[in-house]
Order: C-alpha cells, then structure tokens, then sequence
C-alpha cells in the first residue's frame, strides 16, 4: 500500500485495491485565506466598554484596541458618524465606527437586545463586514449600589449571597447569551475572532474595594466556568478564542499576588495607579481616571491579542505592534530596550485555535474502509464521500458522530466495480 504525502489541499490518495481500485480521503476544517490583511477590507466588533470607542464614552485622552488598530494598522472599522455625514448612528453605536456595536455597559444578554450580532451579521451582506470580534463578559459579573443597597452578580458570588445553583445557572446562561450571538454572525458567513472574559478582580478598583482575596477568587472562580464554556463554543464553531484572562493573569497578577509594576519597551507602567487624564496625564499609569479600564499601553497590548488571533487563526500577516509603538501611542517615550516579553511571554500563549479533525489511518478489506479520524469530545463530525474529487457531489457516509476526544473509526461499504472514492471529515457546529 502507497499512500503520497498530504498536498497543499491536504489531500492524500491511497492504492489499496487488488483491481486499481484508490481510495483517496481530504480532511476539511476551517479553511482560511492566505491573505487576510491585503483582503481583510472590513472589521466588525462586538462588546462592552473595552471595545467601544473610548471618545464615545468621554475617555477621548486614551485610546482602546479598535481605535488603535484603525489609526495604526489601517483596519477599516467604517467611517465614524460624523465621516458619514450623520451626525450619530444612534445606539448602540452612537458616534463611533460604523461596523463596531460594542457599547459602553453592555453585558452578554443587553448585546442581545441591543443588536449588536444583528447589526454585525446585516452589514455582512450590506457593507461587505467579512470579519468581526466578539468580546462581551465582564459586565455579566459586574456590581451596582442604589441607596443603602449593594446589587449585582459581584456582589452576590463574593458576598456568598447565591448559592452554587444560582451561580452555575448565570454561567449557563451567560454562555447561552454569547452563543446565541456567534451562531448569528457566524450564520451570516462572517469569521469571527471570540474573546474571553477577563476578570474584574485585579484592577484597582476592584480590588481596593472588594479587599478579601478569598472571596474575589469566588468570582474568578465563575469566571473560569465562562471561559471554559467560551472555549467549547469556539471549538464548536470552529473560531479561534483570545484568551484575555490569562493575559491579564500574566500582567496584572492573581488575586493573591496583585503585580505594582509592568515594564513595557523598559519603561515602568504603574499597574495600581490611575490616569487622570488633562491637564495632569500621567500616561503610565495602567488604567484610566476609573481604575477599571485600561489606558493606552494596555490597550495596544489587548490589540496585539487580536491582531495574533487574525494572524494565527486566518492568516491575516498584520505586523503587532512593537513595544515602541505601544508606547508612542500613548506618548511616551521608548526606554530603549524591549522588555515586554520576558513577563508575559509570546501573543501566540494567548491564542486558542479550534483543532481539526484528521484522518489517521484508512484501510480497505475487500468492499469495506475503515477510516480512523481524530476528535474532540462532545463534538459532533460528518464523514462524507464521492467519487471525483473534482466533481459531483458529496454523500453522506454517516453524521452526528460522537467524538471521545481520541480516534473514532467508521467501516463504510462501498461498491465493488468503483475504480476510486473520495473522503472527508467534518466537525458540525
């Protein structure tokens, strides 16, 4: 038996049969475009305040992930409303880019009934929208005071107020909520980048306010429930996932051992301390006037993230930005040397691609294959086949099979006077 070496298409051809008869299989996952930035044309997002232009929010001394990536990389995001000629988009959008949705507030479920997956999946077909990011989360554990009443899913996880049940049922359905959301957009043919949640816990904010260490790792503890559900549905859907948590773990710290300091192009950002913006900017400081959102330094750093995913999960080619560009943005100046790395490790850490399934072993016994595939647990896959590559259509083998995070095999009985039969695998959404 000769089997040929995979081909750029990853297509393998098998001799197998006494008769000349071949037996070929092609193993079908994501499939990417070689040239995302010279093509990439239109962005979308999708989210909260860290993704909502910080001008729209009054915050315009500071600048976030999509401004930084319009302004330095040349991403088209759509023209803002004024360049529109309109004034405003109106909500959730307001004065921002055309093709971001994100809106200052929002959390999983008000993404929902603001729109913002409509709005992205519409512009699919109406402004050419082919990618898109979808980073919603913090603000489904955020917390709220009325007079003399502290309220909100913070509040009640670190307070003890809910019990298991209570926190295991707002997980499900934050995980529900974004779903609902990448399914849409994905629907739509648009290829999405999914963001994690990170953690309100180590800002300092949070965590002057919220001082027990014990009762903030409750939280983060549900947050970790999220993003592993976060992370099944980008397997499940077949997107790559910016895992934002452990970036933020890695700069800021855990809860039990808050880092001071971050050295970015060996300059020192102040990870406790806020900016209060004109006339007394103090752009290293970590987080704007809040304490909550990150200034400009940071935010090129969570831009990186993106950029990787674009670079790793489509082979999109956009240069990061070094870490004299991360700090020149922000107007400061290059401490000459660069330093970053060494603390927090390589972007791609941070990236988690879908796997593939791929075809492991084929082997044919008179009118029966065996084909042995490789899966992922609690995903479902489709075994398909023809007999011309180049034409005709697929049939189905067998569908919605299990897989057990191992190799499957299936034996398919095809017909003896075939000269030849194509295969492929498919992971189902």
């Amino acid at each position: 038996m000769n089997i040929s070496k995979p081909s750029s298409t990853k297509t393998r051809s098998a001799s197998l049969w006494p008769r000349a008869r071949r037996i070929s299989f092609i193993v079908l996952g994501l499939i990417f475009p070689a040239t995302v930035f010279a093509s990439l044309g239109k962005l979308g997002a999708m989210g909260d305040s860290l993704t909502d232009e910080y001008w729209d929010m009054g915050w315009s001394y500071a600048k976030n992930w999509p401004q930084l990536l319009v302004e330095y990389r040349g991403i088209d995001m759509g023209p803002t409303a004024a360049q529109a000629g309109v004034g405003t988009w109106g909500e959730p959008r307001n004065t921002g880019f055309k093709y971001i949705w994100a809106r200052g507030g929002a959390n999983s479920a008000t993404l929902l009934t603001q729109g913002q997956h409509t709005g992205v999946a519409a512009q699919a077909s109406s402004n050419g929208v082919g990618y898109a990011v979808l980073a919603i989360g913090p603000n489904d554990f955020n917390t709220g005071f009325q007079p003399g009443v502290w309220y909100g899913p913070y509040y009640n996880i670190y307070n003890g107020v809910w019990s298991a049940a209570q926190i295991q049922s707002h997980v499900a359905q934050s995980i529900s909520n974004v779903e609902t959301a990448l399914a849409a957009v994905r629907a739509a043919g648009v290829s999405v980048v999914l963001v994690n949640v990170v953690d309100p816990g180590p800002t300092p904010a949070v965590a002057s306010g919220w001082t027990s260490v014990a009762n903030r790792d409750r939280v983060t503890s549900a947050i970790r429930s999220v993003n592993a559900g976060l992370r099944s549905l980008a397997q499940k859907y077949q997107v790559p996932l910016v895992d934002w948590f452990a970036l933020e773990t890695a700069m800021l710290g855990p809860n039990t051992n808050l880092h001071s300091t971050l050295k970015v192009g060996n300059v020192t950002i102040n990870l406790s301390a806020s900016d209060p913006g004109p006339p007394n900017s103090r752009p290293t400081n970590a987080f704007i006037w809040d304490g909550f959102h990150p200034n400009t330094v940071l935010q090129g750093i969570l831009a990186n993230t993106i950029l990787q995913a674009f670079n790793s999960g489509y082979g999109a080619g956009v240069p990061l930005f070094s870490e004299q560009e991360l700090l020149n943005q922000a107007l400061i100046p290059y401490g000459g040397s660069d330093t970053l790395q060494a603390q927090i490790g390589s972007f791609t850490n941070y990236i988690v691609l879908p796997v593939l399934p791929r075809i492991t072993s084929l082997t044919a016994a008179d009118t029966n294959v065996t084909l042995g595939f490789s899966t992922v647990s609690n995903q479902t896959y489709l075994v398909e086949r023809r007999d011309d590559l180049a034409a005709g259509l697929w049939t189905t083998v067998s569908s919605n099979i299990l897989g057990t995070g191992g190799i499957v095999t299936l034996t398919n009985q095809v017909p003896a006077n075939l000269p030849q039969q194509f295969y492929r695998v498919r992971q189902l959404p």
